[in-house]
């Protein structure tokens, strides 16, 4: 690559024994920023051409960088030191992403785990190139839970060239080239879309073959003021409706006229789902992307780790507020 250094989530720097500290809750995946200067301008993001805050955070986090083979030699460790997999955060950055193939084979040749790569909006060469070099798994985040939202934040208004359509056409072929279910997208919650919007982008994923992480909108020094955090309860009430749509129990949802979520489908509150893990991070296996949009004190949106009972019983109580469902009682586990 042109640029032999890269970044290392503060956590993963840590886990690798490359910064001191720990944390409560350490990163299950090695989570590596590729890229010097995004030139992309999206509304929520501090790694924007237009942010003004700082340029080594990424949401929340802090990203140090290291020279690419002192990252090369850290993760040859045993199982990196408990981590399982690396994601690969992609900017676009044309001075090195011609380069993210090569890298990707040294990465995968030199620690031997599974290797995902989170990448705008690309060519069917470019996710062929991804694939053969040795990634098991590709994500391109939508964000936007709607065309209107998309445009606003990431598209056309806020100076970038991508448009609704197209990330949805990179996104499925990413499905047709990687396989069903190993292609992922992120929604944020809390830009403005319905809870409508973001359940009809989840029921399609789902017949699509996409898997569907949320993240919770994150306001950030720097960024575009876009609001503030979305309300824990209605955060909480989307996060069960991703697990059962992800498990494919979509029929019946009710919202009322301004699309609010008022209702869970049918059999969704008898369902047997695991609520321990309903409210973790979501995404590819082994991601847990500790405090990315909270701080460890609290409110935590995205569990790093699986929930006690008490934790599980609490959110599942505060999802049910919001909806307006009277039952508190967890379904069956």
């Amino acid at each position: 690559m042109s640029d032999p250094k890269l970044r290392l989530s503060i956590g993963t720097a840590m886990v690798l024994g490359l910064r001191k500290g720990s944390l409560p809750d350490p990163p299950t995946t090695a989570y590596i920023m590729v890229g010097s200067e995004c030139i992309n301008n999206c509304a929520f993001c501090t790694q924007a051409r237009g942010a003004s805050g700082g340029s080594d955070m990424l949401s929340r986090v802090i990203w140090p960088q290291y020279r690419s083979d002192a990252i090369l030699e850290a993760i040859v460790s045993p199982a990196m030191n408990g981590m399982s997999r690396i994601c690969l955060q992609c900017l676009v950055d044309p001075t090195t992403l011609p380069g993210l193939p090569e890298l990707i084979r040294k990465l995968k040749e030199a620690s031997g785990s599974e290797i995902s790569v989170s990448i705008s909006a690309v060519d069917d060469v470019m996710l062929k190139a991804i694939r053969d070099a040795g990634a098991r798994r590709i994500g391109i985040a939508l964000d936007g839970a709607s065309r209107e939202v998309f445009d606003r934040i990431k598209g056309s208004k806020v100076g970038n060239p991508y448009t609704w359509e197209g990330n949805w056409r990179s996104l499925l072929s990413a499905v047709d080239i990687f396989g069903r279910r190993m292609a992922t997208t992120h929604i944020i919650v809390g830009l403005g879309e319905t809870d409508r919007d973001i359940v009809d982008v989840l029921v399609r994923c789902s017949k699509e073959g996409v898997l569907v992480s949320l993240f919770s909108y994150t306001p950030m020094k720097g960024t575009k003021e876009l609001g503030p955090a979305p309300q824990l309860h209605r955060y909480r009430a989307l996060q069960i409706a991703r697990a059962l749509v992800m498990e494919r129990i979509t029929d019946g949802f009710d919202f009322d006229p301004e699309g609010k979520l008022t209702g869970l489908p049918t059999g969704g509150l008898d369902h047997r789902f695991d609520l321990e893990e309903v409210f973790r991070t979501r995404g590819c296996p082994d991601c847990n992307r500790p405090y990315y949009n909270e701080r460890p004190g609290g409110p935590i949106y995205n569990y790093p780790r699986r929930l006690s009972k008490d934790e599980a019983s609490a959110s599942w109580a505060q999802a049910m507020s919001y909806i307006g469902m009277k039952r508190t009682t967890l379904p069956p586990a």
